[in-house]
């Protein structure tokens, strides 16, 4: 992509897009998007704070650094400060790999970008149609970032959420805290010195993930705060020559920052997981379950298992590590197609319970004999999976993973996985207000019974 090619003032363009856009813009279908995933957010929020093996350590290292508080964080009865509460939310929601994900941009936009704006709302008690319509240019702003950053920043090890998830999450509080469009150019080009986010996890299982949505909302929180006091950011932040897009992207889209902007929404192809681990195994994880529908069992010890995934799968769930094969911890178990199939085939469903399969015998040499392969005409997230017995072969293609708009996500489905995170421990205004943002009464009234813990013992 030539410099000729990038769009003049795109960073510009996006932050007017932030300031003027009003409720009457944002389609219906993208109102309904945002509800969903804000239900779903508070759900994988409330639960990876309480399941999430990371979320001690998490909370322990960041009480020794502050105290006290105003801002809530999801399912804890105590108040952080503002920035620590944004980072809490972001590393719980996408700490059991459960938040949404938008595969057209590549990334997970809730986890990183509805922590900032909560944080926002409840600082400046945002009302009225305000806290939907911030969702909104947040949301859309990331997965254009995403989008125009294309496959080329994992080619580059970086992780998109947590880059164009920054960028969401600065639009969406720089909108509730009121900054006009130069401001919000401001906060993002200060944004763009904080965005980060390896993949260098993946080579032993790390939890450096489950961070990265966090750190992009806080450092939005920053930013936002640093533009508001007057800070002077980097222009074209997004656009310029030692911009975001340049910096960490083999491959950038540039034209995809504005192209149709206010017009056609991105965030509308946003989707809900069924399942906790990362959204290229769906595919693998839907054939799986329904050959062993088929089969009516799991396969015989004897049948030839065969997993066929897409190339951009391969890289990141497939590949010849042997921990993909062998996982050691339940972040190698959710990067592994083989290893989700595998479940998926023994015991018909999938949840977080499955990673304490990791070891088991039964499990292991199932995966050890999946003949893995790659399929260039399979859609990024979707698999083929055949079971093939001396009698017959089963045969299931996925070309799209079930919760994608696209495959029939409905409100029950969002509502029946939220009710199985929360415990029903929330109060039953919380669904039923975030079903309807349009008139917000107060987003601090709200925000606040977010405060109650899940525990055990709530049915």
């Amino acid at each position: 992509m030539t410099a000729t090619t990038i769009p003049a003032g795109a960073t510009a363009t996006l932050a007017d897009f932030v300031t003027d856009t009003t409720l009457d813009a944002v389609p219906e279908q993208a109102r309904t998007r945002l509800a969903q995933c804000l239900l779903d957010f508070i759900g994988v929020a409330a639960a990876g704070s309480r399941y999430a093996e990371s979320s001690a350590a998490v909370r322990a290292a960041l009480r020794r650094l502050v105290t006290g508080g105003d801002t809530t964080v999801v399912a804890d009865p105590e108040p952080w400060p503002e920035p620590y509460a944004a980072l809490l939310n972001g590393i719980y929601a996408h700490s059991l790999d459960f938040d949404d994900t938008n595969i057209a941009s590549g990334l997970h936009p809730g986890a990183a970008v509805i922590p900032a704006v909560l944080a926002a709302a409840e600082r400046t008690d945002a009302t009225g149609p305000e806290p939907l319509v911030a969702l909104a240019v947040a949301y859309e702003v990331c997965c254009r970032v995403g989008a125009a950053l294309g496959r080329g920043a994992y080619h580059r090890g970086f992780h998109p959420t947590a880059i164009a998830g920054l960028i969401g999450a600065t639009a969406g509080a720089g909108r509730l805290r009121g900054l006009d469009a130069a401001g919000v150019a401001q906060a993002i080009g200060l944004a763009g010195s904080m965005a980060a986010g390896s993949m260098q996890y993946l080579s032993n299982g790390a939890e450096n993930k489950r961070l990265h949505p966090g750190l992009a909302a806080q450092n939005a929180i920053l930013a936002t705060t640093f533009a508001e006091a007057g800070l002077r950011g980097a222009a074209a932040a997004l656009e310029g020559d030692y911009g975001l897009l340049h910096g960490y992207s083999d491959e950038p889209h540039p034209e995809l920052l504005t192209v149709g902007l206010g017009t056609s929404w991105l965030l509308e192809g946003t989707g809900i997981k069924p399942y906790p681990a990362c959204r290229l195994t769906h595919g693998a994880i839907d054939a799986a379950l329904q050959v062993r529908s088929e089969l009516g069992a799991s396969p015989a010890p004897d049948a030839i298992v065969r997993l066929a995934i897409s190339p951009t799968a391969d890289q990141l769930v497939g590949g010849t590590d042997p921990r993909k094969r062998a996982p050691q911890n339940s972040v190698d178990g959710q990067f592994s197609a083989v290893f989700q199939a595998a479940v998926a085939l023994l015991d018909g469903h999938v949840d977080w319970d499955s990673y304490q399969r990791i070891a088991d015998p039964d499990l292991r040499a199932l995966t050890a004999r999946i003949d893995l392969v790659v399929d260039p005409t399979l859609p990024e997230a979707g698999a083929e999976l055949s079971a093939t017995s001396r009698s017959d072969t089963h045969t299931v293609r996925v070309e799209r993973p079930s919760g994608e708009p696209d495959t029939g996500l409905s409100w029950d489905l969002v509502r029946t996985k939220y009710k199985g995170l929360t415990r029903n421990a929330l109060p039953d205004t919380v669904a039923a207000t975030v079903a309807d943002l349009t008139g917000c009464g107060s987003a601090r009234a709200l925000i606040q019974q977010l405060r109650t813990p899940i525990t055990q013992d709530n049915s």
